[in-house]
């Protein structure tokens, strides 16, 4: 009686300690949610590097320099980046003439399309069949470019000043005629006048410098978490194990060894499948004719985005599309790449994905993800449902895991004879 007392006493006591454990992690997440990123981030980029870490070890190089040459690195080649980057993100001038580019393009790309001449006039046979459902996307998409008063107001300066160039003009003079779209979109903004554009300036500034410090401050913890990860001689492990009953200690040892490998294999496939990807767009967009710049840019994005399935590849052929609409006067390399800017992407992002399902994922991924696209979709689908973005960009990493545990558990539950 005294046995089977003990027995209900430490199954209640473990229940609560598990409930409590789960209320604590849940709170802090919450409150906490903005930390939650970078200690991701410096968690992937720690299980990222270990290769690396044990390679130059192997080498001679003591583990703690290793870090610190790796961490060095990082810092250079994220600040390298960042400054390409910089360099091509518009001032607000530059931002108001892009918009007022891109909607003259996609105005004469949309009439070249539907083969018209004019809103008025006839045009082939997809103006017949799907024109209307078009031309509402089209005027969707132009009230996102369209300025509103302020923004009038603000370019007007840039024009009294002399600061426009008679390309932009003849643009801003061409879409202030589009017969479906007034320049203005919120006829509320009335309200404002010029006198308010300087001290509106001045609270973007102020808002850009405290959005910049905010993010300094919440991110500075990402280094330290890759430090103290890649430091860690086992006590992290060693600490959940210790939570672990003796019984049941060699199938969790295995369980964490298999997630271990799981998610670094899974990790560092995913970032070389993802380099290579951006890379073959960056090569392939200078060939085509795009300034290095764009290039970097592009790749860098279709790079990244790579690693979010389905979506990725969409999101890189948007923003070499986009760029592709307001470019003007390519060169290719090659004499027989098209000199048309939106062929030349869209050669480039098909040709980057044929190699990638084609050679990237089978060498570089292999089996680390060895899921069922069914599994992938709803995963995915569940994962945007859930957390939005990144939801979908962890949803796979985190079926990975479930699926790793779950397999490992039940082999080893049944390797101990645990259950038949």
């Amino acid at each position: 009686m005294k046995n089977s007392d003990r027995i209900v006493r430490s199954r209640v006591f473990y229940f609560t300690l598990f409930i409590f454990s789960v209320a604590v992690i849940g709170l802090l997440l919450v409150v906490l949610q903005d930390l939650v990123l970078p200690i991701l981030m410096g968690i992937l980029a720690a299980y990222i590097s270990l290769p690396v870490i044990n390679y130059l070890w192997r080498k001679g190089i003591p583990k703690s320099l290793a870090i610190l040459i790796l961490l060095g690195a990082f810092s250079i080649i994220i600040f390298v980046i960042g400054q390409k980057v910089v360099s091509v993100i518009p001032n607000e001038k530059e931002n108001l003439e892009l918009r007022i580019q891109l909607q003259y393009k996609l105005d004469q790309n949309f009439l070249s399309f539907l083969g018209k001449k004019d809103y008025a006039s006839e045009g082939n046979i997809f103006d017949d069949l799907f024109g209307d459902e078009l031309y509402q996307m089209f005027q969707g998409l132009s009230s996102y470019l369209a300025f509103n008063e302020i923004e009038v107001a603000e370019f007007q300066s840039y024009i009294d000043s002399s600061q426009v160039s008679s390309r932009i003009l003849f643009f801003y003079n061409e879409n202030l005629k589009h017969p479906i779209l007034p320049i203005l979109k919120n006829d509320d903004s009335k309200a404002y006048n010029n006198e308010l554009l300087p001290s509106i300036s001045d609270g973007k500034s102020d808002s850009k410098i405290a959005l910049f410090l905010s993010a300094i401050s919440t991110w500075i913890i990402m280094p330290f978490i890759f430090i103290f990860v890649l430091i860690d001689e086992g006590e992290i492990k060693s600490f959940f194990l210790n939570i672990v009953p003796n019984r049941y200690f060699e199938m969790a040892f295995t369980t964490f060894a298999n997630v271990d490998k799981a998610i670094g294999n899974y990790l560092r496939g995913t970032l070389m499948q993802s380099s290579l990807v951006g890379l073959t767009i960056f090569l392939g967009l200078l060939l085509i004719g795009f300034k290095i710049q764009a290039a970097i840019l592009i790749g860098i994005i279709a790079g990244i985005s790579n690693a979010i399935p389905f979506l990725g590849p969409v999101i890189g052929l948007g923003t070499g599309i986009l760029y592709a609409m307001i470019v003007e006067g390519i060169d290719p390399v090659l004499p027989f790449l098209p000199d048309n800017p939106i062929f030349g992407v869209l050669l480039v992002v098909l040709i980057a994905q044929f190699l990638d399902n084609a050679i990237f994922q089978p060498l570089v991924l292999g089996k680390a993800v060895n899921l069922h696209p069914l599994v992938v979709v709803i995963g995915v689908t569940g994962g945007s449902i859930i957390a939005g973005f990144w939801g979908v960009l962890l949803a796979i990493p985190t079926i990975v895991i479930f699926k790793v545990v779950i397999s490992t558990v039940y082999r080893q539950a049944k390797a101990y004879y645990i259950i038949y």
